[in-house]
């Protein structure tokens, strides 16, 4: 096996084969993933990794990532831009002469629609914008059009530029086609149900077919302002399970394989026409425990959970290629994020926590987990730990369609997620496990807050969400540092999720794909720099 490392991305493979050719046109790149999760294409609703992803290449912001430069942030729809001497102002001149894929052009007016129906919209991508301040009640007045190329941005506080920057990529953020949208509003919905199944973008790829658990299949978009993508069209099959992910691989029915096994990633590194890619990224893997259930409003309980996972056990065989042990809602290497590891596997202190809470005798409740690898795998062997234990633990497999709503309806004893922030900012993971914006100084304690995994979870500590708040506006870079520092210890002592694995994507190619990048969160990922030999 030969294993060639660049920068972030790992290329596991044996390239023996030069001259084999996939049965795939040139022209066409075909996936097989796992997608069951996608229900909704509004970027003002939907925060479902993939969707995030796909909207990269069917949308652009003001502010885009580099697909060619992992990690770098640039000006996108957005020319130039202006701060004030106050730092409360932002003033942009947007990018003349581009084009939606109506054919309509883009203007400040378009920009200036985009952010006012996020926050009217007010779904969970809203959350983004709402940490600068803004509500559906001043957004309005605070973020307008001056003119058909200058958006004007002013927040209500001030804060570091980079960080309003990068919230500016955030896929919640993506600029729509004004007219077209307005078009299909139906009773003030500000176009949400036609957005749901339609998209209406400036981006290098446009939506042009999507069958729900079937096929999603983009074409590119020859007039794009920054990119002319190699792949004229680019096919995402529904294929939910790894190995026959693995076979159409290997047939080359596909050129790239999302879900795959430990085994899996072994047996395509060691084929003559085949190679694996191994990306880091920010998704994070963790157990959430509901505090509004029984016996989890007991901390000594959530704590007990945390030494029931086999992290070492786990990264070396199941997540083998796949993940790495994370304990920290920060990934390696992001600003302020801590790399202990303060939990092991460790049974006899799980009971002795448990004995502590009056527990000793167990308990059970079900946990809800995606049926695809790797979440069955670390399901079952968390349920096997916590058997030992005494506690009975029901696995309810279910598709993203079925488990996110659970989830933001708080319908739930537990369960096994990952969480990718949509921004480079460490407030972009932190802002949804340790602030819950109900527990701050004169918000009404009722709110809801779906957007937010502590909310989502009835979990509180009004400490920590102040301490959180103010991290966003500390200029101060130590001191800000040292702010998520003690975010993160006190997450460990109280909260009610144990993270305990950074995803790595391990991704299986036909030999010949190249540029496929899978970005630290999902606005940096593109089809648009994909080459075929």
């Amino acid at each position: 096996m030969t294993i060639i490392r660049q920068a972030a991305i790992i290329l596991i493979g044996v390239a023996l084969a030069t001259t084999a050719v996939a049965k795939t046109p040139k022209d066409t790149l075909v996936i097989a993933r796992e997608i069951s999760g996608i229900a909704h294409w509004d970027p003002a609703v939907s925060q479902i990794l993939e969707v995030n992803e796909f909207n990269t290449d069917i949308y652009n912001r003001l502010f885009d990532y580099n697909p060619l430069k992992p990690g770098e942030l640039e000006p996108s729809l957005a020319a130039s831009y202006e701060l004030s001497e106050d730092g409360k102002t932002l003033t942009f001149k947007i990018r003349q002469g581009v084009k939606f894929h109506s054919g309509n052009p883009v203007s400040a007016y378009d920009v200036e629609y985009s952010f006012h129906r996020l926050l009217l919209v007010n779904r969970e991508p809203a959350s983004t914008m709402k940490q600068l301040g803004y509500t559906p009640e001043n957004v309005t007045s605070l973020i307008r059009a001056t003119d058909e190329q200058t958006f004007v941005l002013q927040t209500p506080d001030r804060f570091a530029p980079s960080y309003v920057l990068n919230l500016l990529a955030s896929s919640g953020t993506s600029v729509v086609d004004s007219k077209l949208v307005k078009a299909h509003e139906k009773e003030g919905d500000f176009g949400v149900e036609w957005l749901g199944t339609h998209t209406a973008g400036t981006g290098p790829f446009q939506l042009k077919t999507w069958r729900p658990n079937d096929i999603v299949i983009f074409d590119r978009f020859d007039e794009h302002f920054r990119f002319k993508p190699e792949m004229k069209r680019v096919m995402v099959r529904h294929i939910a399970e790894a190995s026959t992910q693995r076979l159409l691989l290997e047939k080359g029915d596909v050129d790239m394989a999302f879900n795959l096994t430990a085994q899996d990633v072994d047996a395509i590194a060691e084929g003559a026409a085949t190679k694996v890619q191994i990306n880091t990224a920010r998704r994070i893997m963790y157990i959430g425990f509901n505090t509004r259930v029984k016996p989890f409003d007991d901390p000594r309980v959530t704590q007990a959970m945390k030494y029931l996972i086999d992290y070492d056990g786990l990264e070396k065989t199941v997540l083998k290629n796949l993940a790495v042990i994370r304990q920290t809602p920060l990934p390696a290497g992001f600003f302020g994020a801590l790399d202990e590891q303060p939990f092991s596997y460790d049974p006899a202190k799980a009971r002795e926590l448990l004995k502590e809470a009056g527990l000793e005798q167990g308990f059970s409740f079900e946990l809800l987990a995606y049926p695809r690898s790797p979440e069955a795998e670390i399901a079952t062997a968390f349920q096997a730990a916590a058997r030992d234990v005494g506690i009975e633990v029901k696995i309810i497999s279910l598709p993203g369609s079925q488990l996110i709503p659970r989830y933001r309806d708080r319908n739930l004893d537990a369960l096994l997620l990952a969480y990718s922030g949509g921004y480079g900012d460490p407030n972009a993971q932190l802002s949804k496990f340790a602030l819950n914006p109900a527990s701050l100084p004169g918000a009404d304690p009722e709110a809801e807050h779906p957007s937010i995994l502590a909310w989502r979870l009835g979990w509180s500590m009004p400490e920590l969400s102040q301490l959180t708040d103010a991290a966003i506006r500390e200029r101060d870079t130590e001191k800000r540092r040292d702010m998520y520092h003690q975010i993160q210890r006190e997450l460990w002592q109280r909260g009610p999720f144990a993270w305990c694995f950074n995803n790595t994507f391990a991704l299986g190619l036909r030999v010949g794909v190249n540029g496929y990048l899978v970005g630290t969160n999902g606005t940096d990922t593109s089809f648009s720099v994909v080459t075929k030999d």
